[in-house]
């Protein structure tokens, strides 16, 4: 039914415009922000995680080393003739020396006394008789850092590792350091490696990098996409205002229309007028409308038909409450989306039918696109709906014609619809077919996937699509009248059986035509074995007397069967049968169709995507 637009609803409009960009530009800044936040603590962690793994295995070669230098300690001493601190200085030579150093790592040996060795013999003269305590204040006076917890350690004659610097120019180093006790004197051993030696032997600079690198790339991704999505609510925007701007234009030219709808004649206000169960017109209004109006006041005129799929299956199994109130949620979606100008009513059991005036056809299915969306999140049990749009053009005089177009597509629509009643003829034929030749119908299926695929590149409209996509499904419907015998024969076949192969065409045409509504389709089956230069069957057309879908369906039948197995040739790669189309062309087949659906299936093959 009419509804009312309200005064204010571009105001509404703008305030939520800048609303939706706000709030773009504040999630963009915060998912930003929190992913940088998240980068930069796994960074950490898997540093810390280095640095843990490193110093484990490094107090697992200090206490081995220890080990080893207790034991020769204790050797030594037992000796004659070996004092302390010469077992001291033998096991510097004989065990620190000769164990795992570097540039970056090295060793040290302290006793209660004092320092016994320090990295190397020129670090030891450095520090050479200094007690560890003194090491300690040496170290703080040469800007060292964190030295108390190395201080700590040896205080409480604790094994263990720990982080700091012995002065301002080596930095943070792991230090190890191992307590032991040989005749009742304290030994200090322990291991100390540059912390950036570690994090370059490890990569793990390069990996926090690659992983900083890849975060910029992500980020910027991000902030791109949300520009472009700003820029596309900016240009909807821009185009709501010029829609409003043309409905108060269209307005003036609607007004007869208005004024036999507002005016309560005897008709109107006669309940049969509605619809009892949506309040919508009912459909003997609706024709009776179509047949008082006139048309060059609201050209262009479009009719759009919905019908719900299934809805008779639902009563059956959930009871007629259930299909009624599918039905009620479906008339409000339609009061909803259709605007004031717009004549709605509910023309069959399970059919709505529109009357859009000033709407031209792609602005209709726009519209129509938008009540599927809305039907679909309703509890409908998957039902789906099926839509037929067509346009009045100014030669027509008739509307009824317009309103008989619209009816086709959308049987075109339900035949391709799983849900839809209709379909069961296309499952029927193709049922049929299997019996004789399962690889035929999987060639069609194939055959139709693919044709979508090509319309959609072509920039071919939602009816025009239906039309192509079920004469793909059905083109090889007439060798139904082909013996099997002859469908799957993998010698060379005779002249007879080649000429009665190629009567499918023709036989096919006449199946298809007896279906209401399929004569477009069955002349596109007809002619799908037509031949750009006329040299085709089975009526030798030429260029343009070939309709488009039969040109079209002639050139991706010709593909599919050199790409995928068949009993009558060997299987091509995909570039082979590209070639071989290109190598035809503006022979068998049309150049410039050749030319696009090599274009689109060369994207397809590359992983790319066609134009919708």
């Amino acid at each position: 039914m009419p509804k009312k637009i309200k005064g204010n609803n571009n105001v509404k409009t703008k305030v939520n415009y800048k609303i939706q960009l706000a709030a773009i530009i504040i999630l963009t800044i915060a998912l930003v922000l929190v992913g940088w936040g998240y980068i930069f603590q796994e960074s950490h962690k898997y540093k810390n995680s280095i640095l843990e793994s490193y110093r484990a295995n490094q107090e697992i070669l200090v206490a081995q080393v220890t080990s080893d230098v207790q034991e020769f300690l204790e050797t030594s001493i037992n000796q004659e003739g070996i004092t302390i601190s010469d077992a001291e200085r033998n096991a510097v030579k004989t065990i620190l020396k000769t164990a795992e150093t570097s540039g970056s790592k090295y060793w040290f040996f302290y006793s209660s006394d004092g320092v016994i060795f320090e990295k190397n013999d020129k670090e030891t003269l450095t520090v050479e008789g200094k007690t560890l305590l003194q090491l300690i204040q040496y170290w703080k006076v040469e800007g060292g850092s964190s030295t108390d917890l190395f201080e700590e350690l040896i205080l409480q004659d604790k094994n263990g590792s720990i982080l700091f610097a012995k002065d301002s120019e080596s930095g943070t180093e792991i230090v190890s350091l191992r307590y032991f006790t040989v005749a009742g004197k304290k030994y200090y051993l322990g291991m100390s490696t540059a912390e950036s030696y570690v994090m370059t032997s490890s990569r793990v600079n390069e990996h926090i990098l690659y992983l900083l690198t890849f975060s910029v790339l992500v980020s910027l991704d991000i902030i791109i996409f949300s520009l472009l999505l700003c820029l596309s609510i900016f240009r909807n925007h821009r185009d709501a205002d010029r829609f409003n701007q043309s409905i108060v234009d269209k307005n003036l030219k609607i007004q007869e229309l208005n004024r036999q709808l507002v005016t309560k004649n005897e008709a109107v206000q006669n309940a049969s007028v509605y619809d009892n169960l949506t309040k919508l017109y009912n459909g003997k209004f609706f024709d009776n409308l179509l047949s008082r109006l006139d048309h060059d006041l609201i050209m262009p005129v479009s009719v759009v038909i919905i019908d719900i799929n299934g809805l008779g299956q639902l009563n059956a199994m959930e009871g007629y409450g259930t299909g009624d109130m599918l039905l009620e949620q479906t008339a409000k979606i339609l009061h909803n989306v259709c605007i004031d100008t717009d004549v709605v009513a509910r023309t069959g059991s399970s059919e709505f039918t529109i009357l859009m005036t000033g709407t031209k056809e792609s602005e209709a299915y726009g519209t129509a696109k938008n009540v599927k969306r809305q039907f679909a999140n309703l509890d409908n049990s998957d039902l789906t709906l099926s839509v037929g749009v067509s346009q009045m053009h100014p030669n027509q005089a008739n509307i009824f014609l317009v309103l008989e177009a619209a009816r086709k597509n959308l049987i075109l629509e339900k035949l391709l619809d799983v849900n839809s009643n209709t379909n069961s003829i296309i499952s029927m034929l193709m049922a049929t077919l299997n019996a004789y030749s399962k690889e035929t119908v999987a060639h069609s299926d194939r055959l139709r996937e693919t044709a979508v695929r090509f319309g959609r590149h072509l920039g071919m409209a939602p009816s025009e699509l239906s039309r192509l996509a079920v004469a793909a499904q059905l083109h090889d419907v007439g060798k139904i009248g082909i013996p099997d015998s002859i469908l799957n024969k993998k010698e060379a076949l005779a002249d007879h059986e080649r000429e009665l192969i190629r009567r499918h065409s023709e036989l096919g045409y006449n199946i298809v035509k007896a279906i209401p509504f399929l004569d477009d389709v069955a002349f596109d089956i007809l002619q799908h074995h037509e031949a750009y230069d006329g040299s085709g069957y089975p009526a030798g057309l030429r260029g343009e007397e070939i309709s488009l879908n039969a040109r079209i369906i002639h050139i991706i039948d010709s593909y599919d069967a050199m790409t995928n197995t068949s009993v009558y040739s060997r299987t091509k790669t995909k570039e082979e049968a590209l070639s071989e189309l290109q190598n035809l062309s503006n022979g068998q087949f049309e150049p410039y169709l050749v030319k696009e659906f090599v274009r689109a299936m060369e994207m397809y093959i590359g992983g790319g995507t066609t134009r919708k």
